[in-house]
This record gives structure tokens, C-alpha cells and sequence, in this order.
């Protein structure tokens, strides 16, 4: 419905509540918010429902307490949205449907507006069409109450032991004072009983230790986590692709760079690196690469790094950064042959000399791929989903 609707509406409205003068606001500050709020959705509709739910939450009118042109003009571009809401939608958006009904009841027939069936009431349910579980369930009473129910039943028991014990007392006395041989027999008989009751009391309560005892579950034991191989193997290194985001020298060492690696987490990690003398700073802006994730981290002139960047040196001391397959992203895994699924040290433990075991073994191969050489000889190659990671030129190459 257009501008003229509104107008029509609002025109109609104006000596029923309060003259235009009220329906446009009786304030600066009213007349200003009505039409922020009116502008705020004039060329866009598709927040409207879901705003008018949110600000009449705790509201009557849009706007100040009394009818304003800003529920008028929202009545009629809500109009056609809540026709075709049905009784589920209409539940959700509750304060919306209560608003709509009372700005209809209010000034509908005045706007010559169909009128929108409200119902704000949940469907009764039908207990009868549960099923059984579903009964069993809604009845069980919740741990809570089961607890106070047990604690009411002790107090019970605690009682009616009490009880038994006083009566049987009384009555023991009143035999002993008792004249004559037929008051012994009452005595003895009342002796007996007051034993058998609290005999019965004692043994439903020990019952009711025994069943609390059994029901009680034991937590289960965390399973132990695998036991470290006797001998450092290349999987324990935490190994994922970075890229760094910014990096600047070493603000108290002139041969240091101090990165921010994305390696996948929520925060880029500061790493401080010894390549000033072998990479232009330039080169290292958005340079891919490989790090060493779980060396505990070590502080690097009053700067802390929180990983290692991988790179292989020649002989002659020529030096390249070990670099991912293309189409890698940050915090990919790279792993050692076929060590793709076992899972990495959190931090290697520096008393174990997990690093320091494996790090002779790594190299650059004739292919220029890095890779690691078993003490038995057996050549596994560094590779992430996306293929093997590789250096640029440098055969033979340590890597470390």
C-alpha cells in the first residue's frame, strides 16, 4: 500500500486520538523519531517484521505511549506481511502479532482495512495422542526432585523409627508398673514389636543406601593418551603451511626479522627468523612458506617467537625458504610420507630432543623436494594435500 493509504489512515484517525498534532508527535524529539523510523525502512521492507517484534517488546506504540503516524504507517506496510503469517509465525514473532491486533482493533475499520486474524495462544496439547514413552517421560520428575524426595522419605524413616522407639519405651514402662503376671506378657510382647519396628526401619534404610550406592554411576576414566614412541619419529613435528602477512627487522638485532605467519589460527603468530642476510625484506611480504608449529617458544632479543620458518642451505650457503604446494592455504598440514593421520606433539617436549633427533635427516632431494632420511636410509618426502613442498634450486640441501 502506498503513501495515500497512510495518509488516508492517518487522516482518519486524527479525531479519535488526539488530532494530527498527536499522530505527528507532540515533541521535537517525537516527531524527529518518527521519522527516522519511517525513513529507516521508506525504501526497504525486509527488515520491518523482524524490528517491530524487537522494539515492541517492551513498548505499546512505536513511539512515545500513545498512537503515533509511525504505528499507523508501519500497520499499513506490515499489513499483507502478517495476512499471510500463519499461527506457528505468528508465535514467534509475538509482540509484533499483539501490536498489529491492538493497532487494528484501534483504527482498522477507520483505514477500511481487511482485519487479520490474530491468535496468540499455543495450541493445547493433547496428552492423549502421546505415546507411552512420551507420558513416561513427561512424568519422570527430574533429578532435583527425585533428590528431595529421597531426602523427605529418610526424614520419614528417621521419624517413624523415633516414633516407634518412644511407643515401645512407653510401653515397656507402663508393664514394668503394671501389678499383677498379665502385664508381663503385654511388656514382653511390647518389647519385641518395638524391636521388630525398628529392626524393619533399619533394614528399609540400609536398602536405601544400597540402591542410592548402586545407582550412583562412576565417571568415566579419560582414555590414556598413546604412549610416546621410544625413539622420536617425524609425525610428532607439528608441520602446516603459512603465509607471512607483515614483517619488519628486528628492532635490536640487525640480522633478525620479526613476522606475523597466518598458519590458519585466529591470530597470526610472531616469529622471529635469522634471514635478513639472505632474503630483501621486500621477498618477504605475502611469502609462502613452512613452519615448525609446536617448538616451545623461545624469546629471540626481547622478542618471543612462537614457531620456525624452514629453510634449506647448500654447501655454499645459498639459502631458500621451503615452500608449499601451489593451491595450499594457511594452517594446511604437511606431513612426511605416509604420516598424514597421526596426530603431532601440542609441544615438543625440549627434554626428549624430538627436533634435534629429526632434524638431521631433513634435505632437499635431486628433485628439489624436502624430504626426511630415516637412520635406515629410507627417503620420505614433505607433501600436504595439495602435493609435495619444494624449495626453488638448492639440491642436497640441509633443512632446518
Amino acid at each position: 500500500m502506498g503513501d495515500s493509504a497512510v495518509q488516508t489512515l492517518v487522516n482518519a484517525c486524527a479525531g479519535p486520538f488526539g488530532g494530527i498534532e498527536t499522530l505527528e508527535g507532540k515533541t521535537d524529539v517525537e516527531r524527529k523519531e518518527i521519522q527516522e523510523w519511517i525513513a529507516r525502512y521508506e525504501k526497504d521492507l525486509t527488515g520491518l517484521p523482524k524490528a517491530l517484534n524487537e522494539r515492541l517488546e517492551t513498548r505499546t506504540f512505536l513511539v512515545g505511549h500513545v498512537l503515533t503516524k509511525a504505528d499507523l504507517w508501519s500497520f499499513i506496510k506490515v499489513h499483507e506481511h502478517v495476512s499471510g503469517m500463519s499461527e506457528e509465525a505468528q508465535l514467534k514473532r509475538p509482540h509484533l502479532a499483539r501490536w498489529f491486533d491492538l493497532i487494528q482493533n484501534l483504527a482498522g475499520e477507520l483505514g477500511q482495512l481487511s482485519p487479520v486474524d490474530i491468535r496468540l495462544e499455543a495450541p493445547a496439547l493433547d496428552l492423549s495422542a502421546n505415546s507411552n514413552n512420551n507420558n513416561k517421560k513427561a512424568a519422570s520428575p527430574s533429578p532435583a526432585d527425585e533428590k528431595k524426595g529421597r531426602r523427605a522419605a529418610k526424614k520419614e524413616e528417621k521419624e517413624a523409627k523415633k516414633e516407634e522407639e518412644k511407643k515401645a519405651k512407653k510401653e515397656k514402662k507402663a508393664a514394668a508398673a503394671a501389678a499383677g503376671t498379665d502385664a508381663a506378657p503385654e511388656a514382653a510382647a511390647a518389647a519385641p514389636a518395638a524391636a521388630a519396628a525398628a529392626t524393619s526401619a533399619e533394614g528399609a534404610n540400609q536398602g536405601k543406601k544400597k540402591e542410592k550406592k548402586e545407582k550412583k554411576e562412576k565417571a568415566p576414566k579419560a582414555p590414556a593418551a598413546p604412549a610416546a614412541p621410544a625413539v622420536p619419529q617425524p609425525w610428532q613435528v607439528d608441520l602446516r603451511v603459512g603465509k607471512i602477512v607483515s614483517v619488519e627487522k628486528h628492532p635490536d638485532a640487525d640480522s633478525l626479522y620479526v613476522e606475523k605467519i597466518d598458519i590458519g589460527e585466529a591470530e597470526p603468530r610472531t616469529v622471529v627468523s635469522g634471514l635478513v642476510k639472505h632474503i630483501p625484506i621486500e621477498q618477504m611480504q605475502d611469502r609462502w612458506l613452512v613452519c615448525v608449529c609446536n617448538l616451545k617458544p623461545a624469546t629471540m632479543r626481547g622478542v618471543k617467537s612462537f614457531a620456525m620458518v624452514l629453510a634449506a642451505t647448500d654447501d655454499s650457503g645459498k639459502l631458500e625458504l621451503v615452500e608449499p604446494p601451489k593451491g595450499a592455504k594457511p594452517g594446511d598440514k604437511c606431513y612426511f610420507g605416509d604420516w598424514k593421520t597421526e596426530q603431532p606433539d601440542e609441544v615438543m617436549n625440549p627434554k626428549k630432543k624430538i627436533w634435534e633427533t629429526i632434524q638431521p635427516g631433513l634435505h632437499t632431494t635431486q628433485e628439489c623436494r624436502a624430504a626426511w632420511q630415516s637412520p635406515e636410509g629410507a627417503v620420505h618426502v614433505l607433501r600436504s594435500e595439495k602435493g609435495d613442498c619444494t624449495v626453488p634450486s638448492v639440491v642436497g640441501a640441509k633443512i632446518k
